[in-house]
């Protein structure tokens, strides 16, 4: 796994460069749930904490998502992307649906740059705007209502710059599912949005950003 580098102000912030690998979760409260990414070449991000780190001040009952991925620097195909994340590690259909909301939500408090000034340039003049929940590996991911995703999916396609080169939009929104049994990350799925099946102690990450961009080509 790829050192972890953090900015000198913000320890919600991790920065990564090409070829480093990180496993994002949330084992510190509790969540099963994870996500592990690799770094393309050409590439640099930040790794950031959203709920309790870039947004603060919430109530208890103001959903926010967990992390998101930024790209600083895509020296290969020059294209700003953000990837918006939440860890659900549950098979109950309503805990696993409000992830959906968390996600709405937390791209308002970003595009709020008089409560969050800071958190504005993670949402603003991106190409592309994606988001996902993520499983664990010993529980089913349910499915979500199409209405729900399709909220979310309509808030995803109008603040991504490049709206004409997105045929589908549901291709913005994926699921992850960790599996132990891939070898490599694959894509699974008829038609958006797709599951992205990954496990890290197999080494199949998900690679930042190329497979996202392979969501929206399929």
């Amino acid at each position: 796994m790829g050192k972890r580098q953090k900015q000198k102000n913000d320890s919600f912030i991790c920065n990564l460069e090409e070829g480093q690998k990180m496993k994002i979760d949330d084992s510190a409260h509790g969540s099963k749930a994870f996500v592990p990414i690799q770094i393309d070449p050409g590439n640099s991000v930040e790794i950031v904490q959203i709920d309790g780190g870039l947004i603060t001040g919430l109530s208890s009952n103001k959903p926010c998502a967990d992390n998101l991925i930024y790209t600083v620097k895509d020296t290969r195909t020059n294209l700003n992307i953000t990837w918006i994340i939440e860890l659900k590690g549950t098979r109950n259909q309503g805990e696993a649906e409000h992830a959906i909301k968390q996600i709405v939500e937390s791209i308002g408090y970003m595009q709020d740059e008089a409560a969050y000034p800071q958190a504005a340039k993670y949402i603003k003049k991106r190409d592309y705007v994606f988001a996902a929940v993520v499983g664990a590996p010993d529980r089913t991911l349910p499915v979500f209502n199409n209405e729900d995703i399709k909220k979310l999916c309509r808030k995803l396609w109008a603040i991504s710059g490049k709206k004409k080169d997105i045929k589908n939009m549901f291709s913005l929104f994926c699921y992850i599912r960790p599996n132990r049994r891939y070898s490599e990350a694959k894509i699974r799925g008829e038609a958006p949005p797709y599951s992205i099946e990954c496990y890290n102690s197999n080494g199949s990450f998900i690679s930042y950003p190329s497979m996202l961009l392979k969501l929206l080509g399929n």
